[in-house]
């Protein structure tokens, strides 16, 4: 081998160190994109999560008293009164917006 061959051979080797170092820096990169956005998916999961868990505590008492008071079984309260359908809707509008407040009040709305 000539002295030009083993330079030519050497700079060929330092292109490749520097080609390889460009591929390890781009899986590099690569990588922390996708933990932002891995970390971005999470947070909005994290959001939909919340606002349905919020959600599910604002209905969960009235889907209880919706459920109890629609068996079909006599000596209902409110059963004889003409507007007790009415009232309940009432009653039913009153908890909503007390676990509201109550969740607005600790700041969780």
């Amino acid at each position: 081998m000539t002295n030009d061959d083993r330079r030519r051979m050497q700079d060929i080797a330092d292109r490749l160190v520097r080609g390889l170092d460009d591929i390890d820096g781009a899986i590099a990169r690569t990588a922390v994109v996708a933990d932002e956005i891995n970390s971005l998916m999470a947070e909005a999961i994290n959001r939909r999560s919340y606002t349905m868990s919020l959600m599910a505590m604002i209905f969960l008492p009235t889907t209880f008293l919706t459920g109890l008071f629609g068996v079909n079984l006599g000596g209902i309260p409110g059963n004889s009164e003409r507007y007790g359908f009415a009232l309940f809707c009432l009653v039913l509008v009153i908890v909503i917006g007390g676990v509201a407040w109550w969740l607005k009040q600790r700041r969780w709305l």
